[in-house]
């Protein structure tokens, strides 16, 4: 494990601090649930869009792939399509 990787206990939080990924991830999961709840309308539409196969992501699921920067971008990519209106 990474020094980068390894988190001090916070005193806010009984069980200590997630790691540096974990919390990316997170963080990647919140930017994308809201991007997603402004180009689909509803916070409901979005988290259920988030959990099923994309056809534009090759039929993974949007937030499986939210583990990476780069997935979070073809997210993101997609989700920018979908509100424009570009499919191709």
């Amino acid at each position: 494990m990474n020094k980068t990787e390894i988190i001090a206990f916070c005193p806010i939080a009984p069980l200590g601090c997630w790691s540096l990924v974990h919390r990316c991830f997170v963080g990647r999961c919140q930017q994308a649930l809201a991007l997603a709840t402004h180009v689909l309308g509803s916070r409901t539409l979005a988290v259920l869009w988030l959990y099923k196969p994309a056809i534009g992501l090759a039929h993974q699921v949007p937030c499986s792939i939210l583990t990476t920067r780069s997935g979070y971008e073809q997210v993101s990519t997609l989700l920018g399509r979908i509100d424009h209106c570009v499919y191709l």
